[in-house]
């Protein structure tokens, strides 16, 4: 089933279908996506922990999932949690974690309400990527950053590899929209050959 529902998500295209997808999925998520050894949540979290040193500081966690995300965020210390996600089943999931201070389900058809200087820090764990969130996505949640404050997020082998993905982040870098705080590569689905691997990202927002 594990394989079943990942080949799916690199299949599914729309929101709607994405949405579905997350639905169906939400009940057996956690025990199928730790299978392929998942180490993003961890490695992003970590990552966020290294360059933002106030763990009580603000934090949208979009894309938020089941929560696996927010747990990892928690126990690197941060303590002020919010969670978005275009799934309802996988919030419910979330939401029983007791981790986020404020759940919500996006809508992806009207911004995000949120303006700058609302959180310190966006996390987007394996989430901006082909069979997830489209590259437009990155625009968007740096559009809800203030000058200074932090996305954190994730790219996969697979995105990485593709203009409009990994071609945009080095555009944004290279015309001084935002700057590398932290980039590392490591694993990603480690059991999960096609996107085995992902970088992680701490960007500053100028």
């Amino acid at each position: 089933m594990t394989d079943n529902f990942l080949d799916k998500v690199y299949r599914v295209s729309g929101n709607d279908g994405m949405r579905d997808l997350y639905n169906a999925w939400a009940g057996k998520y956690d025990q199928d996506i730790l299978k392929t050894g998942y180490a993003t949540p961890r490695r992003v979290a970590e990552a966020l922990a290294a360059v933002l040193p106030d763990k009580d500081a603000p934090i949208l966690d979009f894309g938020c999932g089941t929560g696996l995300s927010g747990a990892a965020l928690a126990e690197a210390g941060f303590t002020q949690i919010d969670g978005t996600d275009l799934s309802g089943e996988m919030l419910a999931v979330a939401r029983n974690k007791g981790i986020y201070n404020k759940l919500w389900e996006t809508d992806p058809s009207v911004p995000l309400p949120v303006k700058p200087g609302d959180y310190r820090a966006v996390t987007a764990i394996g989430v901006i990527s082909v069979g997830g969130a489209p590259a437009s996505v990155y625009d968007d949640l740096l559009a809800i950053l203030a000058p200074g404050d932090l996305l954190a997020f994730s790219l996969n082998d697979q995105s990485m590899a593709m203009d409009d993905y990994g071609g945009r982040l080095k555009r944004s870098i290279a015309s001084g929209e935002v700057a590398v705080r932290f980039e590392e590569y490591g694993p990603h689905l480690a059991a999960h050959g096609e996107n085995a691997g992902a970088t992680v990202y701490v960007l500053e927002r100028l």
